[in-house]
């Protein structure tokens, strides 16, 4: 195989794996965001919420010794999960609002 060739198949390659990305991003539809309305629904699971329950909504990882996933939340909050293992229910699931307040979602009401 020629230079040329190996080069073509390479950038090939590359923008495939690009459109795949991409593509899973486009399947997940507009849900970039957790509506205020789906977070009130999730919440009524209380301590049954698990890591799962989050799965089609992109997150941020931003642990360092535990997993604390940050989910941008329709208004501009934010969902903290955190805790030392994806396979155990979550330590905490703290809504962070835009004033700062925070609050465990599975055990207070989630408000405005």
């Amino acid at each position: 195989m020629n230079k040329k060739t190996f080069l073509g198949i390479a950038a090939l390659l590359a923008v495939m794996v690009i459109l795949s990305a991409y593509g899973h991003k486009l399947e997940r539809g507009s849900d970039n965001v957790i509506s205020l309305h789906k977070l009130h629904t999730l919440a009524q699971k209380g301590e049954q919420l698990t890591w799962s329950d989050f799965e089609n909504y992109p997150f941020e990882d931003i642990g360092s010794g535990l997993y604390i996933r940050k989910y941008e939340v329709e208004g501009g909050s934010h969902l903290l999960l955190s805790g030392g293992n994806i396979n155990l229910a979550p330590m905490s699931i703290n809504l962070v609002k835009t004033s700062g307040e925070r609050i465990d979602i599975r055990y207070e009401e989630i408000r405005g």
